[in-house]
């Protein structure tokens, strides 16, 4: 059967050799001779895949700059004030803190680790997650430190009394209250010293630290001895840590 070709301006069937309708005079095409049209061009599949690149850039800045800052500020922690000491008071017997975060972590700890052991990898996972990105904001507070245990005996009777020392820094933007307390080890710094100071900020307008290292700024000396309390640990880097050792050990049960 031989082919036709059909005007598409008046509709009359011309022969399939035909390059001009034998009605009207319209120029004729063949199917096979149009023109193919590009495909229509969707930046659906691009928009998706900036915004998925995005993600993925956010979620390893949190990933890596969360967890190294949780580490950093368990092992090698960067001074937070330096100044001028002024004011100094030294108490020798002041009543032990109250560090109630301890308790929550150990409680929190024990709950994780049950958890684990019963395969249930999801509880682990999420507290690890919220932990992680509370380190990359670097929140601090609450913290506790090993007076903690002390703090116990004032359950069952009167608190016990631990030594103090209070000073003011002036710092290069504002004076700052200082408290170091627990047990001494090294030379107390003295009044018009230049000090590096490691510790946590109580309060938010960073008014208020609570000490655990002091070094002196000494030119002639550049490794003085420094004079610490009880070292104070920040609770989301050590409750990150936690969640991270319980999920992987519900990981490991759920392979083995």
């Amino acid at each position: 059967m031989s082919q036709s070709t059909i005007c598409q301006k008046c509709g009359r069937e011309n022969r399939a050799t035909a390059r001009f309708c034998s009605s009207c005079g319209t120029p004729l095409t063949r199917e096979e001779e149009k023109p193919l049209a590009p495909p229509p061009v969707s930046e659906g599949p691009q928009e998706g895949l900036e915004a998925a690149r995005k993600l993925w850039d956010w979620t390893k800045t949190v990933v890596t700059v969360g967890a190294r800052t949780a580490w950093n500020e368990l092992v090698n922690p960067p001074p937070v004030a330096q100044g001028e000491v002024t004011e100094k008071v030294k108490l020798d017997a002041a009543m032990a803190p109250s560090e109630p975060s301890f308790f929550v972590l150990v409680a929190g700890s024990a709950l994780l680790m049950l958890m684990a052991l019963t395969g249930n990898w999801l509880a682990p996972l999420t507290a690890g997650l919220v932990t992680l990105v509370l380190s990359w904001l670097r929140w601090r507070r609450p913290y506790f430190s090993p007076l903690a245990w002390q703090s116990i005996a004032g359950i069952f009777g009167k608190s016990p009394m631990v030594p103090a020392l209070h000073f003011r820094l002036k710092t290069d933007h504002q004076d700052v209250l200082v408290a170091a307390i627990g047990p001494f080890n090294g030379p107390e710094p003295a009044e018009g010293d230049r000090v590096k100071v490691w510790g946590i900020y109580d309060d938010k307008d960073q008014t208020r630290l609570r000490a655990w290292m002091i070094v002196k700024e000494h030119p002639s000396d550049p490794a003085p001895a420094p004079f610490t309390v009880p070292r104070l640990f920040p609770f989301i880097p050590v409750a990150f840590f936690v969640s991270l050792a319980a999920f992987a050990i519900a990981v490991l049960l759920q392979l083995f």
